[in-house]
């Protein structure tokens, strides 16, 4: 269910406006609008702070040490956290330039940039050089050259010689390095030795991890703070804010005004608003909380709730997609190993998987699927003391023709769903439009028809045309309110369009039965291949290996076959014929991130 919402505007003084925010983020009901752009020096403050610390945060070792004790605050532990990490950076950038010197220098021996410039005081002038390889550098004036070897960046040559006069080299001239290559070399070690220090110190300070993401928290409800502070309007002395209130926590709202000398206006949002979206979950439709949050959509405030829906068609969808029952136990074993193993983690998760888990046993068990198989063994719906509509039901399942009709039963029965609910929305909005609604539902059946006939060679019915070209009638005459022709006046060329459109989205249910069938043949020709195997401890054991890998990836293709078709035709083909855009923003109110501070 939406729960609805308030328009909510708050008053106070310019003096109060700090006070009132933080007696309004503590209270938690209210999701707060920008009435301006925020921008200032304090918020931009707070957002390097924020992004600091979670930078530090990220750049702690994996692996903390068990053994170890921190103390301190969790302020105090963060500073040290960031001037080690400071430390740390510096080091490893001052190592790689030494790292270099030393290995583009180290065939010139222990070459002391500080003796050659002592040379050059007795009139003897040394310069380094670099070569492709194999080409011996040419120059002109009187000078020695000296071969030194090679190495990965070239040839390497020292050119020797008297005064002052340039001497010109066809080379690279190389740069000395900054001190001794001695220096160099224990200046390196020492820094690696202190590199090694403050790792091992982070790798301590790792084990207090909780600590440091409650000061992330603490900077990132600072800059949420700033952030709402200079989205706020002010004007001679007034501040005001804006934003929406569920209806069944206005009462909180309602009782805080008048503590702190608020002035406070509530209103009805209006239909041009973005209004938030807050969905409330039953115990039925609890699941569906887990998959808006995979997918990252939700309904607009002023569409509908169709959790329930979605859910019991995409349970249905997933098990025929991954259509085997030893998968389903598989799942169902992993997600309450999981569920034990993580008792915190959010229950939504584990009741979405046992639902996904049950649906595709079922599916797999009427089918006699385990992992490919059919074992006679294990076909329990075939046994005397089942009732005859389910074996006839298993039976009628496991004949390719009648999965793909049940396919377009599916298609049929969401999208006449969709059109039904449309027709009593605008209905209760006394639109016209809710007619067109049932034209499209005669339009959507004989399209089921024309697809069972072009498919599958079912007869149509000699009463669909009729009710096509009634449907047809509904759909021109009411599908753009008489008001709004003739600025919708494109709507009737391409009518036909969305008629073929209609036509289309009943035949897009059959990839149901494509896509399981492809993991059932995946499997069922890789168990062939292997069943010779079987005659021998070593040929088992490779086998059982081969179709451990093959099954994984099964499964794994199988899952990207639910994410692809399974999502689609609830998102696309049953929200396009329910005119549901899934234009919701999700509420979230003004509160702290950090709920022990």
């Amino acid at each position: 269910m939406i729960v609805p919402m308030k328009k909510i505007t708050v008053l106070s003084t310019e003096a109060q406006k700090e006070n009132t925010l933080k007696a309004l983020r503590d209270l938690g009901v209210m999701h707060i609008i920008s009435l301006k752009t925020p921008s200032g020096a304090s918020l931009n403050l707070a957002k390097d702070e924020m992004n600091t610390a979670q930078k530090a945060l990220d750049a702690l070792p994996a692996k903390a040490k068990k053994e170890s004790v921190v103390t301190g605050s969790s302020k105090a532990l963060f500073q040290e956290l960031k001037s080690l990490l400071a430390q740390k950076k510096e080091l490893e950038e001052e190592n790689a330039a030494i790292k270099s010197d030393l290995n583009r220098f180290s065939i010139y021996g222990d070459l002391d940039p500080q003796q050659i410039k002592s040379l050059e005081n007795q009139g003897i002038f040394i310069s380094l050089y670099e070569a492709e390889k194999s080409q011996k550098p040419s120059f002109e004036g009187e000078a020695v050259l000296h071969y030194f070897g090679k190495d990965s960046y070239g040839e390497k040559y020292a050119v020797i010689n008297r005064g002052e006069s340039a001497v010109q080299v066809n080379a690279t001239k190389l740069s000395l390095p900054s001190q001794a290559l001695s220096t160099l070399r224990t200046r390196l070690s020492s820094q690696e030795e202190l590199l090694s220090k403050i790792e091992s110190r982070l790798t301590q300070i790792a084990s207090a991890k909780s600590l440091l993401k409650e000061e992330l928290l603490n900077k990132v409800d600072d800059f949420n703070f700033e952030e709402v502070s200079a989205g706020t309007f002010s004007d001679s002395g007034i501040s005001m804010v804006q934003g929406f209130c569920p209806v069944p926590r206005l009462h909180e709202l309602e009782a805080l005004a008048p503590k702190l000398g608020l002035g406070l206006k509530v209103e009805d949002p209006s239909e041009e608003e973005q209004v938030p979206t807050l969905l409330e979950y039953n115990k039925l439709s609890s699941p569906m909380k887990f998959l808006y949050d995979i997918i990252g959509i939700s309904p607009g405030y002023n569409e509908m709730d169709v959790s329930l829906v979605f859910l019991a068609f995409f349970s249905i969808f997933f098990a025929m997609i991954v259509g085997d029952a030893a998968y389903g136990l598989l799942f169902l074993a992993l997600t309450l190993f999981a569920q034990a193993k993580l008792p915190k983690a959010p229950k939504a998760a584990f009741h979405f998987m046992i639902l996904m888990s049950v649906s595709t046993f079922i599916w797999g068990f009427f089918n006699n699927s385990f992992f490919g198989f059919s074992p006679e063994v294990l076909d329990i719906t075939q046994k005397s003391f089942v009732p005859g509509f389910l074996k006839s039901f298993a039976n009628w399942i496991r004949v390719d023709t009648s999965v793909q009709y049940l396919c377009f039963i599916l298609g049929v029965s969401h999208l006449t769903i969709a059109h039904l609910w449309n027709f009593v929305i605008k209905l209760k909005r006394k639109s016209t439009t809710a007619i067109a609604q049932i034209g499209w539902l005669f339009s959507t059946w004989f399209m089921f028809f024309l697809a069972s006939n072009m498919v599958l060679d079912k007869e149509i019915p000699a009463f669909a045309t009729p009710l096509f070209i009634v449907g047809l009638v509904l759909v021109v005459l009411f599908m753009v309110p008489p008001r709004d022709i003739k600025k919708e006046w494109i709507s009737f060329p391409m009518l036909i369009f969305d008629v073929v459109n209609n036509f289309v989205d009943i035949i897009s249910y059959i990839r149901l039965f494509a896509v399981g069938m492809a993991g059932v043949a995946i499997a069922e020709a890789f168990n062939g291949m292997l069943s010779p195997l079987f005659g021998s401890v070593v040929g088992i054991a490779v086998s059982v290996l081969a179709l451990f890998f093959v099954h994984a990836l099964n499964i794994a293709l199988s899952i990207m076959g639910v994410a692809v078709h399974a999502l689609r035709l609830n998102t696309l083909e049953f929200s396009s014929h329910l005119d549901l855009q899934w234009s919701g923003t999700e509420f979230k109110p003004f509160a702290k991130e950090n709920t022990n501070a």
